[in-house]
């Protein structure tokens, strides 16, 4: 008998059913499980029949639907492409057993689909959840007649608490109880010393509630059945230093255990089963043979997302840029598939060799392009997988951080906004969060903001010598609040010049703005943003890069990559002359792939000196493709310059890039650069894929000229996320200032790098 504190946990676990199965109301709703496999069905004829488990549907943030959709699609194709290896494999008869199956109506859609195909195999099929969710769900499919005409007919048991047929059942029990849950499932027909028949059992989030012991009980008896294939999805803890396991734990892991414990919903099972490896020797230890297990990052990619089309369907359902929460997410989330008998079985089939995911993992030249090792894609023969990485020990240049605060008192919890660096001052403007004037009682570096967060306008005012600032609230004459817009210096170092950023999500500007600190700002040019019409001028951006550069004599700003309004990546370099207040566009000199760079957002790009010592050549880094969302390593050279005929032509190369012990650069996005000098260029943080961004690749160092890259240990303020924050170099005190960044989870919480920082050179 449970305590009266376990009754609560219990009644908390119960209500995460609800959070569910209304996000996943929410895809159908929207269209991101369309097509619904059936031909020329539409939401009110489709067999998801998510509508009729939630009646009154509530729209979930594009974040929520974009990890919600991987998931359930994800559960999707591993059931029905087990049940159609089983139907290949002529198997008689087949179950598929699903654990806390809450509201989850697959089995209506199941049945609605194998009404239209004839197929010699009998599929009985089994939701399992606590007594009180099972009596809620039969009245609710009693009570809706689309869903009660699909259950059998001559049930062995049919009541409020319980129903129970050949070919489906919906049964009551307390996991906990193996005793219980093994009489349920030999009256649904499935029995351990019976005939042999293959099972797929399926556990959405489920097992991660119960204590320890408990759930390794429900996975070790599991895999005494022996025709038996386990899906397991649930959270993991990536190594995020892999020197130092006691504080492994990335700002994300400390808001969602915290989530989850205010929701008195603890996720029990992770302090002790922690890595992807962790999880997989579980699944081993308790009897299960064989065992593939994969970030959602990475299962997205080969599973659910696996072509340009369907990534270019879904972007275009929403608006959506939360590029590293949804990242992040993707690495705290995996797909384990395990099996407990031979993978050669006459009987038992290898559904990932079925859906053709099996080739994939086995292609080691296509798993390292794409950046994969142990820290995503575990496999029981790991001859094809590479290690993870680890902490490169000796860094070739000397780095310290700043003894002090750079600017004590001073709090900047914001994101997505600019550092621009003018002398003696700097000035930060733009970004999401909140703005605050009062210093902090507690100067820690990492902190939660429960106040309310909005697209900022004002303007904080660094004094670089005095280390003091002060925040000018935005006027009726000053740009209006923006975020992931770009701002550049001048050459001279008189002024800012800001150009686009958006405001709401589909809320682009397409405005340049001059500010200096003796006179304001200055509007000096805003565009209609005609998103039909061929222009020398870009239509409103963000995400994208500006930079202040001299093309052919000219002092220009130069804006490339980002998207428009739509989402659309920008495949085109602007640049703003300064002296003319007009625009051009620098058109690609050869159409090939090989002198271009595809459409990017959230990437880096600096001006270093070319081998006259002009500023004329632009080096990119990282960023989003927008055409498969897929994270990018390369490094570019852009060289603009203005034919004789008047012609600007653009010509990109992409550089070799290699660390010294041959190891390649991660993926990244969201991340800033600095370059230092005139062959070394500073990267700090972002977020990588398929796996986590360590630790000891936050601050890197490339040398574009010999085509290297060198990891630049650090030894301190490992709370520092470095997403959607802002460096800049102030060469007058030889250090490189970072300030602001941040980011959230699942909306559980936010956090801030807010205090600053400074890296000396």
């Amino acid at each position: 008998m449970s305590n009266a504190g376990d009754e609560a946990t219990d009644l908390a676990i119960q209500g995460t059913n609800t959070s569910s199965i209304t996000s996943k109301r929410s895809l159908e709703r929207l269209g991101y499980l369309d097509p619904c496999h059936v031909p020329n069905s539409t939401e009110r004829d489709s067999p998801l029949m998510f509508k009729y488990v939630v009646p009154k549907p509530s729209r979930r943030s594009p974040v929520i639907n974009r990890a919600y959709y991987q998931r359930t699609q994800g559960i999707r194709v591993l059931v029905e492409g087990w049940i159609d290896a089983c139907e290949a494999k002529g198997v008689e008869t087949c179950a598929v057993v699903s654990l806390g199956c809450g509201f989850d109506p697959t089995f209506f859609r199941l049945a609605t689909l194998r009404k239209q195909k004839t197929t010699g195999t009998t599929l009985k099929y089994v939701d399992i959840d606590y007594p009180t969710l099972i009596t809620e769900r039969l009245y609710m499919v009693r009570k809706e007649s689309k869903l009660f005409d699909l259950l059998p007919e001559d049930p062995s048991v049919d009541d409020i608490g319980g129903f129970v047929s050949e070919s489906y059942s919906c049964v009551g029990v307390d996991l906990r109880n193996l005793d219980q849950l093994e009489t349920a499932l030999k009256s649904a027909g499935i029995q351990k010393d019976g005939k042999r028949m293959p099972i797929l059992v399926v556990s959405e989030v489920v097992l991660a509630y119960l204590g320890l012991d408990e759930s390794d009980a429900v996975i070790r008896y599991f895999a005494q059945y022996p025709e038996a294939t386990f899906v397991l999805h649930e959270q993991c803890i990536p190594t995020f230093d892999p020197e130092n396991e006691d504080e492994n734990l990335h700002p994300f892991a400390v808001t969602m255990f915290r989530h989850f414990e205010r929701t008195m919903t603890p996720l029990r099972t992770l302090q002790e089963y922690r890595s992807l490896e962790d999880h997989q020797n579980r699944l081993q230890e308790l009897g299960w043979a064989n065992c593939d297990i994969l970030n959602m990052t990475l299962f997205t990619d080969y599973v659910v997302m696996t072509t340009p089309e369907e990534h270019q369907r879904i972007c275009e359902l929403e608006p959506f840029d939360e590029y590293d929460e949804l990242y992040w997410i993707g690495a705290y989330y995996f797909m384990a598939v395990a099996s407990s008998g031979s993978q050669n079985s006459s009987e038992s089939p290898d559904v990932l060799q079925h859906i053709g995911l099996r080739a994939k993992l086995a292609d080691t030249e296509a798993l390292s392009k794409a950046h994969v090792d142990q820290s995503s894609y575990l496999t029981s023969s790991q001859n094809n997988v590479p290690s993870s990485k680890v902490a490169v020990s000796s860094p070739s240049t000397p780095v310290s951080w700043s003894d002090q605060v750079p600017f004590p008192g001073l709090e900047v919890n914001r994101k997505g906004h600019t550092l621009t660096v003018l002398g003696d001052q700097a000035f930060v403007f733009g970004g999401f969060g909140v703005d605050a004037n009062e210093p902090t009682e507690d100067p820690r570096v990492f902190q939660l903001r429960p106040q309310q967060q909005s697209r900022l306008g004002s303007l904080i005012q660094l004094d670089l010598k005095t280390g003091t600032g002060q925040t000018l609230p935005r006027t009726e004459d000053g740009p209006a609040p923006r975020m992931y817009h770009a701002a550049a210096a001048t050459l001279d170092g008189s002024a800012m010049y800001v150009y686009s950023g958006r405001d709401g999500p589909a809320k682009v500007h397409n405005d340049v703005w001059r500010f200096t600190p003796e006179d304001g700002w200055d509007p000096l040019w805003r565009g209609r943003m005609n998103l039909q019409e061929d222009t020398a001028a870009p239509k409103g951006l963000y995400k994208h890069t500006a930079n202040m550069m001299m093309v052919s004599g000219r002092e220009m700003l130069v804006i490339f990559g980002g998207c428009i309004s739509t989402g659309v990546a920008n495949e085109q370099i602007y640049a703003f002359d300064l002296q003319e207040g007009q625009w051009g566009r620098f058109d690609w000199r050869t159409p090939g792939p090989e002198s271009r760079i595809p459409g990017l957002f959230s990437h880096s790009a600096v001006v270093m000196s070319d081998a006259d010592g002009q500023n004329s050549q632009l080096i990119v880094i990282g960023g989003i493709r927008a055409l498969d969302e897929q994270v990018q390593n390369g490094v570019w050279k852009v060289s603009l310059g203005v034919s004789e005929d008047g012609q600007c032509w653009a010509e990109a190369s992409k550089l070799p890039m290699a660390a010294m012990n041959g190891e390649e650069l991660s993926p990244r996005f969201g991340h800033t650069a600095v370059a230092i000098d005139e062959d070394r260029i500073w990267v700090f943080g972002g977020v990588s894929a398929p796996g986590l961004l360590q630790w000891h690749e936050t601050v890197i160092e490339i040398q574009p000229s010999r085509g290297s890259f060198t990891p630049l240990k650090l030894s301190k303020f490992k709370e520092l996320v470095m997403v959607g924050h802002a460096t800049a170099l102030d060469p007058s005190r030889g250090r490189v200032l970072g300030i602001g960044g941040g980011g959230t989870c699942f909306g559980f919480g936010a956090w801030w790098d807010n205090l600053g920082w400074a890296l000396m050179l």
